[in-house]
């Protein structure tokens, strides 16, 4: 996360990671889907907010297959206070995720993968973020397929970067180098 900085767990300061984001950057915990009936109250929280390119970046993106709505995704993000803390996430369908040394090793992973391959391990937009819902659940579901990952990781052709990436994208972050 660009805004968040990693403190003890507990600490004074603790901070969450989705404050401001790249989606296509983000790791596996920080993507959540979300029923319909949880879409109001998500709305709900935003309804407040005046930055309509947050708004934008914020609204449950739609993951659908040939003729059939599946679910929706969003970032786990939330709106802050003056003082830079998180607004009542009351309304919100999930828990913030702390800000952790493990999110920016997953990001190192993707950033490694595009230098690599000269490929987007997710595709995205020009600012990086998901490019459709398929994507979020791409990212959601991420380890779920060991063929879609094996196919990706193919793409790197050094055997030792190959093993680093492999060992950054691990999709529980407690197994992250």
């Amino acid at each position: 996360d660009a805004s968040a900085r990693i403190v003890p767990r507990g600490g004074d300061d603790e901070t969450f990671a989705g404050v401001k984001f790249s989606s296509a950057i983000l790791p596996p915990e920080m993507i959540e889907k979300i029923e319909t009936d949880q879409i109001d109250d998500f709305n709900a929280y935003w309804e407040g907010e005046e930055d309509e390119v947050l708004i934008e970046k914020v609204a449950p993106k739609i993951y659908k297959e040939p003729g059939k709505l599946k679910s929706h995704y969003v970032v786990k993000s939330f709106s802050t206070d003056e003082e830079g803390k998180p607004v009542d996430t009351g309304l919100l369908p999930y828990r913030l995720v702390r800000a952790s040394e493990n999110i920016d090793l997953w990001s190192l992973g993707v950033l490694a993968f595009t230098l690599l391959t000269g490929e987007k391990l997710i595709p995205s937009t020009r600012d990086d973020d998901c490019a459709s819902g398929a994507d979020m659940h791409l990212l959601h579901s991420w380890g779920t397929q060991p063929e879609v990952l094996s196919d990706l990781y193919k793409k790197i052709t050094d055997d030792a970067a190959r093993d680093l990436v492999m060992q950054l994208l691990k999709s529980k972050p407690e197994e992250r180098p």
